[in-house]
């Protein structure tokens, strides 16, 4: 996820839950009933360990005991947001935002619309930046001011005031857990593996109970191409969550890059049933088109991108699919009229002149659609100009290993233009992060082969098939490592 965009949604949702009761300033009790209190801390606590059917459940108990208790309303109404359930979120954040009316201490209402201001449908939502400014006046070392402070979007694009903003938190109290996992996603990001290792081994020592901190741990070592233990982290996680389905996404995953594809299609079906209904399942479905692109199962992508267009007919992405869809067939003509009609409403969207990240996404979804249309209808002269431009427009704005998908890409159209040379300066950075992309080095050895160059090849060919090693008996790049190895096997020794 990963990425930026799902950090900054965390922060906001971490601010609403409520985080860590054990933080408030004040000596106050929220409640006069000590177990309605005390259910309303453990259901925060399962909260922001992703806990959701738990945190429900000791959140209602709570709200049963005290019905006043704004706290336990405003963290049940993010259970149930992140559960899928939307009903029971609107009704619950109704309830959140009339109870935080209610609250007639002004430090702690204030706390609760700071909280609610996150969310787009509360009352309080557009509140946000001036209540942050008196609270940081007036009690300017709480941890939720402070989570609030980090997740404003002049911070949170900078990555050096990002990472003061969770250092700062960490002044405060070195024992919150969660700094460590932003930090170690912003290392990750950064391009700084090890450091990343590090930050995400102090979250998992501050949250031993989680699921959370294994799963993040294991996203590193996989993008470092670390797929056993990535595979070992992702079932600590699942073991102590058993319904914490972006492990097991993250965990087919890891399957589908080892080349085991039965074992992997198999689990992120098995996700997919148990979210079938809820809001969660597009999410869900995202996570695995995602999952078939980034391992260039090109059928499965193309299966699940149909189903996606029948389910979620009016979404924003579906659009991009459906004209897709219709370049992959060999009309890019009516793909582009899709895209450009998108496109048009896309940019009348009061988010496209006001947010940055929203007018670059949308740019570069266009730049994407032209160069996978090229790559289905197009010489490959054209192809290595549309792929150049769409990587161009990602290149400052996405972590580097979100761009190997651009860059392999380009790599091929620039090997079949005749440039193996240059294919191969694509490819060996990302080898010198994860030397395990089976597609992409199979590619580095074909441009080898290209240039004449036996031992390159050779060196190529031996990273494949370690990488091969555990893949399935009928996996497709078992059978092209070996048509690799016969035409290697044919060149000059000499060479």
């Amino acid at each position: 996820m990963k990425w930026m965009v799902l950090v900054l949604v965390t922060a906001l949702v971490l601010i609403a839950a409520g985080l860590m009761f054990g933080h408030r300033t004040d000596t106050d009790s929220l409640s006069e009933n000590d177990e309605a209190q005390a259910l309303c801390e453990e259901g925060t606590a399962d909260y922001n360990a992703l806990r959701l059917h738990d945190a429900v459940n000791k959140l209602g108990q709570s709200l049963e005991l005290d019905p006043a208790l704004a706290e336990a309303s405003i963290a049940r109404s993010l259970a149930f947001a992140r559960l899928g359930q939307t009903d029971n979120f609107e009704t619950e954040l109704d309830r959140a935002d009339s109870l935080t009316a209610l609250l007639t201490d002004p430090r702690r209402r204030m706390l609760a619309e700071l909280r609610l201001s996150a969310l787009s449908m509360s009352r309080y939502y557009t509140m946000g930046d001036s209540v942050l400014a008196a609270l940081e006046q007036e009690i300017p070392n709480n941890i939720f001011v402070l989570v609030a402070k980090a997740s404003q979007p002049d911070i949170m694009t900078d990555p050096v005031l990002q990472e003061k903003a969770w250092q700062r938190i960490l002044e405060v109290d070195p024992n919150f857990a969660n700094s460590y996992n932003m930090l170690g996603y912003l290392e990750l990001h950064r391009g700084n593996y090890d450091q990343s290792i590090e930050y995400m081994k102090k979250y998992a020592f501050l949250a031993p109970d989680q699921a959370n901190p294994h799963d993040s741990m294991g996203e590193v070592l996989m993008v470092m191409g670390r797929y056993e233990e990535a595979e070992q982290e992702f079932i600590k996680s699942v073991k102590i969550q058993p319904d914490f389905y972006f492990s097991l996404i993250n965990l087919g995953s890891v399957y589908l890059h080892r080349g085991q594809i039965a074992k992997g299609k198999d689990i992120l079906e098995k996700v997919r049933a148990e979210v079938r209904g809820s809001t969660l399942e597009r999410q869900v479905d995202l996570e695995i088109i995602n999952a078939f692109v980034n391992s260039d199962l090109d059928e499965e992508m193309d299966r699940m991108a149909a189903e996606f267009i029948a389910r979620y007919p009016d979404e924003r992405v579906t659009c991009f699919y459906r004209a897709m869809r219709l370049a992959a067939v060999g009309d890019p003509d009516a793909g582009r009229a899709v895209m450009d009609s998108c496109l048009t409403d896309w940019r009348k969207d009061a988010a496209y002149a006001g947010d940055a990240n929203f007018r670059r996404n949308i740019e570069n979804a266009q730049g994407r659609f032209e160069a996978i249309s090229a790559d289905y209808n197009a010489a490959p002269a054209e192809r290595v100009t549309r792929w150049k431009k769409a990587l161009d427009q990602v290149r400052e704005v996405y972590p580097f290993h979100y761009q190997w998908f651009y860059r392999y890409r380009l790599a091929k159209a620039l090997r079949e233009s005749g440039r193996p040379d240059k294919a191969l300066a694509e490819l060996r950075p990302m080898f010198e992060v994860n030397p395990r992309q089976i597609n992409a080095l199979e590619l580095a050895a074909y441009c080898s082969v290209d240039l004449g160059d036996r031992a390159g090849a050779q060196t190529w060919l031996s990273l494949l098939q370690r990488s091969l090693k555990d893949a399935d008996p009928d996996f497709y790049g078992r059978e092209r490592a070996a048509t690799l190895a016969t035409r290697i096997g044919e060149m000059p020794t000499g060479m």
